[in-house]
């Protein structure tokens, strides 16, 4: 949820002037008074009060954590002020550590909330218990709010939480990861007794991010490559005039992206060792009426155990003959194809001059992105509705300005 509405100001005048500072630094100082409290188990309350006369852009860097008082309750590891829904940090490109320490205005990791002078903010941030076993904190409960680096000498609880805030994922995978890396707790019995927070598909996520991890070095953040390589295994194939286009094709294929990730082309029948979850398409072309071309894509996926399950299927055409068609173009179909035919959006709700839409994900990785088509009609604009978070085989939902919307495409990160 994002920052209330701020509160009504009076007209400032020429001597006033607006000061971005960093949230602990300014709560030192004295010019901020900060209160966290307890709003259940998946998210903390803010109330930001200026104390200042100027009016204060105030930043909440990635990694923050809101310890509890007493030991007896659950420490809660923060998002970021723009999540909506079941979503978990700010879907924004990493950024190096003297970034992210420093907290510089400019930060594309760090985001503000302004308060102006004398008044005070509230706000909630979705949050991720990170003592497993010890009760929910509620409305009564306080927190100190500190720096992951503060709150822990485990360099892999430190690297996961802020990587986990900057690259964003659903909160079900942040949950899942700070579970295993602060109380080594498996994930077999998370998705036991918590199924309604974290499913199998989330686990899985959580457990490649965790690998992704251990395989980042000394940097502060893990590396976004390590996240979506091996995850689109591509193989195209077809039968009699179109087995050489589709030999070229799936040449050119390798290295493009669908669905947000880059493509990895293998053999015909080739189940290539993947550290889950991933996605083999087997493409099959198929000459369509004149100037076009028909596919078909069928799908399996890799979960937990690695092994390659059938997944679905999805049909596709291009306006170009096989011969005509080039990689950039059968990725596009692809990649409009796999959106349409596993993801679908439909009307939850109506008001005047807007609907919010139901978007469900039947893929096994988290959307961080869709596209839609907002209206029926031929010039209907496409509308991207970002920063998500919809984990595999769960649901979201998005506002859009128009009575009903179709899917064109989407993107995932990797986590």
């Amino acid at each position: 949820m994002a920052a209330a509405a701020e509160p009504a100001e009076p007209t400032p005048g020429v001597e006033a002037r607006t000061e971005t500072v960093a949230i602990l630094a300014a709560q030192k100082s004295g010019d901020l008074a900060v209160s966290v409290r307890g709003q259940g188990e998946d998210r903390v309350k803010f109330a930001l009060h200026n104390n200042s006369t100027n009016r204060l852009n105030v930043v909440l860097p990635p990694g923050l954590v809101a310890a509890s008082m007493t030991g007896q309750l659950q420490s809660m590891g923060l998002g970021s002020t723009t999540n909506t829904g079941n979503s978990f940090g700010g879907f924004q490109p990493t950024a190096s550590e003297t970034s992210l320490r420093s907290v510089p205005p400019a930060s594309p990791a760090s985001e503000s909330v302004a308060v102006p002078a004398g008044k005070t903010v509230e706000f909630t941030i979705p949050s991720v218990c990170l003592n497993f076993g010890l009760p929910t904190p509620t409305p009564h409960d306080t927190f100190k709010l500190m720096d992951v680096d503060d709150y822990s000498t485990d360099p892999r609880v430190r690297k996961a939480l802020r990587t986990l805030a900057t690259v964003g994922t659903s909160h079900g995978v942040a949950q899942a990861t700070m579970w295993k890396l602060c109380n080594n707790v498996p994930f077999p019995v998370m998705t036991a007794q918590f199924d309604r927070l974290i499913n199998a598909n989330e686990a899985a996520l959580a457990s490649r991010f965790i690998e992704a991890l251990d395989a980042s070095g000394s940097s502060d953040l893990v590396d976004p490559a390590y996240l979506n390589q091996g995850r689109v295994f591509v193989h195209v194939g077809a039968d009699g005039a179109l087995y050489k286009d589709a030999k070229r094709l799936s040449g050119q294929l390798d290295g493009l992206h669908i669905l947000g990730l880059p493509v990895r082309t293998v053999g015909e029948n080739e189940a290539p060792t993947a550290s889950a979850p991933a996605v083999i398409l087997n493409i099959t072309l198929a000459a369509g009426r004149t100037g076009e071309t028909k596919g078909r894509i069928a799908v399996r996926s890799a979960v937990g155990d690695g092994n390659w399950t059938p997944l679905g299927q999805a049909l596709f055409t291009e306006g170009s003959e096989a011969a005509d068609l080039d990689g950039p173009a059968l990725a596009r179909a692809l990649d409009h194809a796999m959106a349409t035919a596993f993801v679908s959006v439909r009307p939850a709700k109506r008001t005047l001059g807007s609907t919010t839409l139901r978007i469900e994900n039947r893929l096994p990785f988290t959307l961080s992105t869709v596209v839609v088509k907002a209206g029926n009609s031929a010039g209907a604009p496409s509308v991207s509705l970002k920063r998500l978070g919809v984990g595999p085989a769960r649901f979201g939902l998005a506002p859009i300005q128009a009575a009903s919307a179709a899917v064109e495409r989407v993107e995932v990160n990797g986590l």
